[in-house]
């Protein structure tokens, strides 16, 4: 999507007396739609639910008490990488994302996977039924990633800037350019304006977040013995890896019709330290 176009969907939004703060909040993403349904016949293609395509030796990941998590995702990163803008991710190779049971919104177990190529991968169906299919498989989907731009959403717009008309208006523009079963980047969904800060007490300080910012960010600064631009640059470097979305198609219901939030911090996202990611569920 280029700048053109987006101003053209904020004049059709009827956003034009809020441009500059519609243009200058953007923030890129890479939208993932759902195409057709999976037929495995290109191996490590960008897929949501099914099976994944695994190379020979892959050990499936478990949870604690030994039951496989189940597979949410994988993104051919040779088709994604041109479209993302920061350019954090790998240019190549394929991304696996996995999960455990959801006991709890917040730190879910998971597991996320970076495969540098993709020679030899194949369609690999789990050791045994996994953590989340008790109750039946999810459907394998193709995905087709979509360079878009993402406005505000509601818990991240700056409703002193926008009317009534103008926020409901914002809402119906950041669902158009959102529409798909998965994104990488933008503003995570949500009620709060927090997923940084909850993912730095994860990820950074290594303590469950409160739901308080204030006490979130005074953790923060502690472990950073003071040094407020240390603690700032923690909390701003966190990233939205991948969000997936609810999809009755798929199977996936996440609480009531939410989203799984993948995070991760940009300098570990670049060293590809992808043990070093923190998952939690949006559900309204």
């Amino acid at each position: 999507m280029t700048i053109e176009q987006y101003k053209e969907l904020i004049l059709e939004f009827e956003l034009t007396g809020v441009a500059d703060y519609v243009l200058s909040a953007a923030r890129p993403i890479v939208n993932f739609k759902r195409a057709a349904k999976e037929n495995y016949q290109q191996p490590g293609n960008s897929r949501v639910g099914g099976d994944p395509d695994l190379p020979a030796g892959f050990a499936w990941p478990l949870t604690e008490t030994g039951a496989p998590m189940t597979f949410v995702a994988q993104l051919d990163l040779e088709t994604v990488y041109p479209l993302e803008t920061e350019q954090l991710l790998p240019p190549a190779g394929v991304l696996y994302f996995f999960m455990g049971d959801l006991e709890t919104a917040r730190n879910i177990v998971h597991k996320v996977i970076y495969v540098a190529g993709k020679t030899g991968l194949q369609r690999t169906p789990p050791p045994a039924v996994t953590i989340l299919e008790q109750e039946g498989r999810f459907n394998g989907y193709r995905m087709e990633p979509v360079a878009a731009l993402m406005p505000p959403n509601y818990a991240y717009a700056d409703y002193e800037v926008l009317s009534d008309d103008e926020g409901d208006a914002m809402d119906d523009l950041c669902s158009e350019l959102t529409d798909g079963v998965a994104r990488i980047g933008g503003y995570p969904d949500g009620q709060h304006d927090d997923h940084n800060i909850e993912a730095a007490m994860y990820l950074v300080v290594g303590q469950p977040y409160d739901y308080s910012p204030k006490n979130a960010r005074n953790a923060l600064l502690k472990h950073f013995k003071g040094d407020q631009q240390a603690a700032d640059a923690a909390e701003k470097d966190m990233t939205l890896l991948l969000q997936v979305d609810s999809d009755q198609e798929v199977g996936f219901c996440w609480g009531d019709a939410g989203c799984l939030q993948f995070m991760m911090d940009k300098k570990a996202l670049l060293a590809r330290t992808f043990d070093k990611t923190y998952l939690s569920l949006y559900s309204s």
